[in-house]
C-alpha cells in the first residue's frame, strides 16, 4: 500500500470522505525552485507559529486540530496564552491574510533535552476547515518501510543572512536539500569520533540530515519546527522538522528531528 492510498485513508480517519481534500496533495502544483520565494497554496500544510503576532517558528498542520513543531520553540516560561497559530498564507509580517487559531494545549515530547526529542505537539481550540490554501501533509506509516528519495524540500521565513539577527523574510521560503546518510553527517559534526571507537554519536539514531553546503541552501532560525517534506509517489510526506544545526548554510548540513523514529508517539497522542 503506497502513499496515495494513505492519503486517502488519513482523509477517511479525518472525517472528511465526502470532501476532496486529503493529506500531502496541493491543489496549486507550479513548478518550485530553491532558495527563493514559495507559491501560494504549494505548501497549504506550513504553519506560523507567533509570540502574539512575531512570528518564531514554522509548524505543519498535520490533522484537523493538530500542528507538528520543534519543543525548543515552545520554552516553559511562556504561558499557552501567547501563541497563536496562522494558516493559509505565505506572507509573516501581515496578520490581515491568513487564519489565526489560538492553542489550547502544548505536549512537549517527555524525552526533550537540548537537542534530543525536540519534537511537540500542539491542539488547537477550534478544528481546522481545510481549503485550498489550509491542508494537512501526510506523516509516515508505522507499518510500512519509506524509501526517502536523495532530496527532499524545506520551507519557512527564516533569518535572511547568516547572522544571529532576527531579520527574518516576509515571504515563505523553499530550498530543496539533500538527505544525507545518518553515519556520514555524524563525521561531519564529529571528526574525531572515528578515532574513538564506542564514543557517543553527535547525530542521534532520532535525527536527520539535511541540507546542499556547496549552494549554501539550508534551513536557519525562525524555520525551527517547520517541515521536512519529501515528494514519494506524488504525494507529500513530512519526514522530519527543523531542529538544529551549525549555523545558517555552513559548511554542515542542517539537523532535523526524524518524525518517522517518533511518528508511534505522534499517533497515540493525537
Amino acid at each position: 500500500m503506497g502513499p496515495a492510498v494513505h492519503a486517502l485513508l488519513l482523509s477517511l480517519l479525518l472525517g472528511i470522505s465526502g470532501s476532496p481534500w486529503v493529506c500531502g496533495r496541493p491543489t496549486y502544483r507550479s513548478r518550485i525552485v530553491g532558495g527563493q520565494d514559495a507559491v501560494e497554496g504549494h505548501w497549504p500544510w506550513q504553519v506560523s507559529l507567533r509570540f502574539g503576532q512575531t512570528h518564531i517558528c514554522g509548524g505543519s498542520l498535520i490533522a484537523e486540530k493538530w500542528i507538528l513543531t520543534a519543543a525548543h520553540c515552545l520554552p516553559a516560561t511562556w504561558t499557552i496564552f501567547t501563541y497563536t497559530v496562522w494558516l493559509g498564507s505565505i506572507h509573516a509580517d501581515d496578520s490581515s491574510q491568513g487564519l489565526q487559531y489560538h492553542v489550547s494545549k502544548i505536549i512537549i515530547h517527555p524525552n526533550f533535552k537540548e537537542r534530543t526529542a525536540d519534537i511537540a505537539l500542539l491542539k488547537l481550540y477550534s478544528r481546522v476547515t481545510f481549503t485550498s490554501l489550509i491542508l494537512p501533509i501526510c506523516l509516515p506509516t508505522i507499518k510500512e518501510h519509506l524509501t526517502i528519495p536523495a532530496s527532499c524540500w524545506v520551507t519557512g521565513w527564516g533569518e535572511t543572512t547568516k547572522t544571529n539577527g532576527t531579520d527574518f523574510y516576509s515571504t515563505l521560503q523553499e530550498a530543496e536539500v539533500p538527505v544525507i546518510d545518518r553515519q556520514a553527517c555524524d563525521r561531519l559534526y564529529n571528526p574525531v569520533g572515528i578515532f574513538l571507537p564506542g564514543s557517543e554519536p553527535v547525530i542521534k539514531e532520532d535525527m536527520i540530515c539535511a541540507g546542499n553546503t556547496d549552494s549554501m541552501k539550508d534551513s536557519c532560525k525562525g524555520d525551527s519546527g517547520g517541515p521536512l517534506s519529501c515528494l514519494i509517489d506524488d504525494v507529500w510526506i513530512q519526514i522530519g522538522l527543523v531542529s538544529w544545526g551549525a549555523g545558517c548554510g555552513r559548511t554542515l548540513p542542517g539537523v532535523y528531528a526524524s518524525v518517522i523514529y517518533y511518528q508511534k508517539w505522534i499517533n497515540a497522542t493525537i
